[in-house]
């Protein structure tokens, strides 16, 4: 992003974004409080915050993550909201707090969110994306490309039970 903040919009527009996100975030199951931010974050364009209990949770949606689903080469909005409710579902489940604060590992809360994000889209592409970046984290975390590969479906394939 080459600009310090967003272009101007109006306020019905503003509104739309809101709603857009709102549904988008219900459809993938998120509990909690929803809002639009039109500014540019250092997020990735939304970010969770974990409230006293889950009606209490924050979901925010800032201008890059519409500007980012405007990309057809990026993540859509879909797919950065359905990772963001993934934080939530990690944050939120005991089993999964417990496989985070256990030994350590490779498994961070990014890469779970990423999966998790996965099962709560509808779409392929989105799906085939937060998978994608789950990989693509655990290489970061020092993992071959063939093992990044195994563990993302072998914690897929353990959360479709799971959850």
């Amino acid at each position: 992003m080459s600009q310090h903040q967003p272009e101007p919009i109006s306020a019905a527009e503003n509104r739309a974004r809101l709603r857009r996100a709102r549904a988008i975030a219900r459809r993938t199951g998120f509990n909690g409080r929803v809002e639009y931010r039109h500014v540019f974050s250092t997020s990735g364009g939304a970010q969770y915050g974990l409230g006293l209990g889950p009606i209490a949770d924050l979901l925010i949606v800032y201008a890059d993550a519409f500007q980012r689903d405007a990309d057809p080469d990026d993540f859509s909005l879909e797919a950065i909201i359905a990772h963001e409710r993934g934080h939530q579902v990690v944050c939120r489940h005991p089993r999964l707090q417990a496989v985070l604060s256990g030994s350590p590992s490779v498994v961070s809360e990014e890469i779970l969110a990423s999966v998790v994000g996965s099962l709560v889209t509808d779409s392929a592409d989105d799906r085939e994306s937060l998978l994608l970046k789950a990989m693509a984290d655990a290489v970061q975390c020092g993992m071959k490309l063939e093992e990044a590969a195994r563990l993302v479906w072998q914690i897929r394939n353990h959360l479709e039970i799971l959850l």
